[in-house]
């Protein structure tokens, strides 16, 4: 199970997703024994062959803490390089960033963003769906819990429900949970 939470202080798009997204990759990487071992290097070398340059900077960008799921897919440099600097705009519409610290690379931070556009939003929920289709098929069952949704944002929300139409995803299980008295009308 992996599990995201939204904060009612910090309102940035996709937090709870790209929490739970988060935690999903250290279970995966903390569990590197027996059959787990195997699906952690299983999946790399299907993020590897499926993933171009460009959408795991988008992965990236939208799930910074699961950077150690695509690392043996950049090189040295590359990875150096996307650390200490910005994206660029041009290549990712912008409607938010953050300094996020990765801890793989000391006290370096990279700005992060999160796409902005229907063509680029479309772009990332396909790309995270092919994300999740890889990972779930090598894992016997994956329950997204996603907590306090009261406070969602409309991006996850979206991205959400573009994952539950895709019925292309096998063996995952989302579940979500709010406070029925603190719903925006």
């Amino acid at each position: 199970m992996a599990k995201g939470k939204f904060d009612d202080k910090i309102r940035s798009p996709l937090s709870a997703f790209s929490d739970a997204m988060t935690n999903l990759v250290k279970h995966i990487e903390k569990n590197k024994t027996g059959k787990m071992k195997m699906s952690a290097a299983l999946i790399r070398d299907k993020i590897q062959k499926e993933f171009l340059g460009e959408e795991l900077e988008q992965l990236q960008s939208v799930m910074p803490g699961c950077v150690e799921l695509f690392e043996s897919s950049f090189d040295e440099r590359r990875r150096s390089q996307l650390a200490l600097s910005p994206l660029s705009e041009v290549a990712v519409p912008m409607i938010m960033e953050r300094d996020i610290s990765f801890s793989s690379l000391g006290s370096a931070k990279r700005r992060v963003a999160v796409v902005a556009g229907k063509e680029a939003i479309s772009r990332i929920h396909y790309t995270v769906r092919r994300l999740l289709k890889i990972i779930c098929s090598h894992l016997k069952g994956l329950v997204l819990f996603i907590d306090d949704m009261q406070w969602s944002d409309k991006a996850t929300l979206e991205l959400l429900r573009s994952i539950v139409l895709d019925g292309e995803i096998p063996n995952l299980l989302i579940v979500g949970a709010y406070r029925e008295d603190e719903v925006p009308e």
